[in-house]
């Protein structure tokens, strides 16, 4: 699946000197199709759980959700919800964690020929596909590039499809803490004053998948990251409302910061990335994504979240990465390999 020149030549000083690693063209041509295939079928899955649903039947308040706004889910505005990622703007706070946590069941749900998970296919995509599940967990490839960014023992954070359809608005600058953000110590708006060229062992890395590339070239909606900007060690505006593009982000956190290694001004870097390639950049170093042009076609990818084991962490048979109620289903009847429970299980937990 993955080109074996392209895994050997990843540089691990360069790695946590800048921040990112780009792994340009490493999938195979029958990788690559696969890859696209599988999001392919896993839009089409989401999109008819949204559109066929009967969102106005399912009694949220039961659950201790909010139920959607009425104008929010009729057809047209389910329709509109279709064909690519973060677009479900119907759902009500609370209804995506309570997914992951607890699994949401009802006969409302339009779920027929669909092995139905209890989340949406984009929030947990390797619940509904084969090649995708194999990915995440046991394909000896993906697990030594996985390897190469963040040591033995990772474990899931997260994972999820991001299918940029035309028109997506993207992201604003931003980053992310690990785990839950209880060993921050810097202000997410303003911290991180001071650098150090010493490497976070907290570390998440976020390896994000473009089977038919990615880049300003191909429709707009590119990824932008800082390198050198993770040895500032804040995770900016992860918990606050993000709006800033890429002059006001210059003007403000960017300012005279420089980078740890050479002194010289962060700058801010457009990637553009040919088919099959991947990317891999540490979790807390602020990035952006684009908007994508009104007639581009729908780019494919897929978020690959991954982070060290926290030691402080009190023991548990499942880490918070994983939706406890699907990986008991699993264990249960039997389809959890040791390669898989190997980045499903507690921090502390001894099971490799």
């Amino acid at each position: 699946m993955l080109k074996p020149e392209v895994l050997a030549a990843f540089d691990r000083a360069m790695f946590e000197r800048e921040g990112y690693w780009v792994w340009e063209g490493v999938l195979t041509e029958l990788g690559r199709i696969q890859w696209v295939q599988s999001l392919r079928q896993l839009q089409a899955m989401n999109d008819v759980v949204v559109l066929a649903t009967n969102w106005a039947a399912i009694d949220f308040a039961r659950h201790g959700l909010v139920a959607p706004d009425p104008d929010t889910i009729t057809f047209e505005a389910l329709a509109s919800y279709c064909g690519g990622s973060e677009q479900m703007r119907f759902q009500q706070p609370g209804l995506r964690d309570f997914m992951y946590k607890e699994g949401l069941f009802d006969r409302a749900l339009a779920t027929e020929g669909i092995d139905w998970q209890g989340m949406m296919p984009e929030y947990f995509p390797l619940a509904y596909d084969g090649f995708i599940l194999d990915v995440a967990t046991s394909h000896p490839q993906m697990m030594e590039l996985l390897t190469k960014v963040l040591g033995a023992g990772f474990l899931l954070d997260h994972m999820l499809m991001l299918n940029r359809v035309a028109g997506s608005t993207g992201r604003r600058w931003h980053g992310h803490p690990y785990r839950q953000g209880q060993h921050e110590t810097q202000d997410p708006t303003m911290g991180g004053t001071s650098s150090s060229t010493e490497f976070l062992q907290n570390q998440c890395v976020r390896t994000l998948c473009y089977p038919e590339g990615m880049g300003h070239t191909d429709g707009g909606g590119e990824l932008s990251v800082v390198p050198g900007a993770h040895h500032y060690r804040t995770p900016y505006l992860w918990d606050q409302r993000r709006t800033e593009y890429d002059d006001d982000f210059a003007k403000g956190w960017l300012g005279d910061k420089v980078h740890a290694y050479t002194g010289e001004p962060l700058q801010i870097k457009r990637l553009d990335l040919p088919p099959g390639s991947m990317v891999s950049f540490v979790h807390h170093m602020p990035h952006h994504v684009a908007h994508r042009n009104a007639d581009a076609p729908t780019r494919w990818g897929l978020l690959m979240a991954y982070r060290t084991r926290d030691p402080q962490e009190a023991p548990s048979q499942w880490n918070e990465g994983t939706p406890v109620h699907w990986a008991e289903r699993e264990l249960a009847a039997g389809r959890l390999t040791p390669e898989m429970m190997a980045v499903f299980v507690g921090d502390t937990s001894s099971t490799c």
